[in-house]
């Protein structure tokens, strides 16, 4: 590693609610089962958001943090089974115990002593960055990075959280959100086979919606709309906040799968009548799994998404999390590391 600077440009965030700077930092050196990566890109998710302005239970020695997990690199050095200039992924899941049962039966985003990249450990939005051997997962080279870099989060997320759905051509998937995950959960359902409708306040993103496909788009007050549309058999809620529930609950066909995605902390009126006289199935989804990874990367190879990216270089990524927060964003913000 002679080669490689000591340092290097990372942003960091000093405290929960403190703004985003790009300084230089002494670069990571890789230990035992670890690569280190040379980042080409890496997304900005609301997640980032949620962490810098401390909405995530952190202690005060997890600060200074450096945030992002949608990253994509290249191995620049490590002793492991991969070879040098392999393409790999750094998402969200950091790493795991490898060892307890949800590890071991393909449940490892529920492991109570995992770990989240740019929470627990430091993130991407850096020059370099350490990945741990047995979560590397190779980035298929169909894939430009820039636009694989989203995939790693929310796409991933949007693509197992279908994955806990009896997914059935003809089938009726109602999306909650059009941002960057509803996005992709939208062509994810089309190329499923669902008949897909989708709720969204923002006009120009449901005008969006309906030109790559959607079958119905309405505001989050138009319940009735679903219910004449044929009603929700899946629902997929990517809006944080409670007061979807009731349309969620109303749109909600017999035997309906109901997935909460978005960190919503305050509770829902979730009726137990309702629950028992349709059959319901609710359930969370967090993230994704190794394999779930792996299978989506697959599927993400031979096709190309219509979710909108801008490309910014690292230093404009607090400017670019300013802009997710007022919702100045409508697709996904990626910092390609080829700008300055």
């Amino acid at each position: 590693m002679n080669d490689l600077p000591m340092t290097m440009r990372a942003v960091v965030c000093d405290a929960p609610g403190a703004a985003l700077t790009l300084r230089q930092v002494p670069r990571p050196e890789p230990g035992p089962g670890q690569y280190l990566v040379r980042l080409e890109a890496c997304g900005l998710c609301h997640s980032d958001l949620h962490v810098q302005r401390g909405e995530e239970p952190l202690p005060p020695e997890a600060f200074p943090l450096i945030l992002g997990h949608e990253g994509i690199g290249r191995i620049v050095a490590g002793d492991g089974p991969l070879p040098l200039g392999t393409r790999v992924g750094l998402p969200w899941l950091y790493d795991t115990c490898l060892a307890c049962d949800p590890c071991l039966t393909g449940r490892e985003t529920y492991c109570a002593r995992q770990k989240a990249r740019g929470l627990d450990a430091p993130g991407a939005f850096a020059d370099y960055a350490l990945l741990e051997q047995d979560f590397a997962v190779r980035i298929p080279d169909a894939l430009d990075p820039v636009e694989a870099g989203p995939l790693l989060c929310a796409g991933l997320t949007a693509w197992s959280a279908l994955a806990r759905c009896e997914v059935l051509p003809g089938r009726r998937l109602l999306i909650i959100g059009a941002g960057g995950l509803g996005q992709y959960a939208l062509e994810i359902g089309l190329a499923r086979g669902l008949r897909v409708a989708v709720v969204e306040p923002d006009a120009a993103k449901r005008a969006a919606a309906l030109a790559r496909g959607a079958a119905l788009a309405v505001g989050p007050d138009d319940a009735q709309a679903i219910r004449d549309w044929g009603g929700a058999d899946i629902t997929l809620n990517f809006a944080p906040t409670p007061r979807v529930w009731d349309l969620i609950a109303a749109a909600a066909n017999p035997l309906s799968q109901i997935v909460a995605v978005a960190l919503v902390h305050d509770p829902v009126p979730l009726s137990m009548m309702w629950l028992i006289n349709g059959g319901h199935r609710v359930t969370g989804s967090s993230v994704g799994t190794r394999a779930e990874l792996r299978a989506f990367l697959d599927f993400a190879a031979g096709r190309s998404f219509a979710v909108e990216l801008e490309r910014i270089p690292l230093a404009a990524v607090g400017e670019a999390l300013e802009r997710l927060a007022r919702g100045e964003i409508r697709g996904r913000a990626v910092v390609d590391f080829t700008l300055t």
